[in-house]
């Protein structure tokens, strides 16, 4: 017998999938928790909830990681690009915050 996946959980993961597609599209904008949520279709409190859960980190520090993980692959595949110019498509407002973020990241 077959089972099938429950039908609540498809759709948080369908909801989910559709924040972090948002997420890597728009990493040069603002993400904030709101929009992220309304994005889900759940209230901030309850997205922070669900988000939170399912992924083990708050959507503030997946867009930070994946920011930085971002940063870090644009750096090493396009020696050429400054440092300005990837903290700045990667949504950091300066390059300063991106290095320190980059180094507490990385080490």
């Amino acid at each position: 017998m077959t089972m099938l996946p429950d039908p609540a959980l498809q759709a948080y993961t369908l909801r989910m999938n559709r924040v972090l597609d948002h997420i890597d599209r728009h990493l040069d904008a603002p993400l904030d928790l709101a929009a992220l949520a309304e994005i889900a279709h759940y209230s901030p409190f309850h997205f922070h909830r669900i988000f939170t859960a399912w992924l083990g980190e708050s959507a503030a520090e997946y867009v930070t990681r994946r920011r930085l993980e971002i940063g870090a692959l644009t750096l090493a595949s396009q020696p050429g690009s400054s440092v300005t110019q990837v903290s700045q498509q990667v949504g950091f407002g300066s390059p300063e915050a991106f290095a320190r973020a980059f180094k507490r990241h990385f080490g």
